[in-house]
């Protein structure tokens, strides 16, 4: 299967937390988040409205900033009937 092909269908089957984790860490704006990691704060942005897919290298780099792990980052996606959607062939 492409690369591509894979990637889009991970990024279906979870979702981030990057903004969950930075108020639990107690850094209070994007821009703060984007000053201590050097991330773009638009990419902070687009990152906690779930646009644009949390990269390891994004990853890496937020829960060093944050003192979490990198499973605190990310969150399976389960539907209204508590069943998880879509499944990796």
């Amino acid at each position: 299967m492409p690369k591509r092909k894979t990637l889009e269908r991970i990024e279906k089957l979870y979702r981030n937390r990057v903004k969950e984790a930075r108020l639990k860490a107690l850094v209070a704006t994007q821009q703060e988040l984007a000053q201590l990691t050097g991330i773009n704060r638009t990419i902070i942005n687009a990152l906690e409205n779930n646009r644009l897919f949390l990269s390891s290298q994004y990853a890496l780099a937020i829960s060093e900033v944050l003192r979490c792990s990198l499973n605190d980052l990310y969150q399976k996606r389960y539907d209204e009937n508590g069943k998880r959607v879509g499944m990796l062939e």
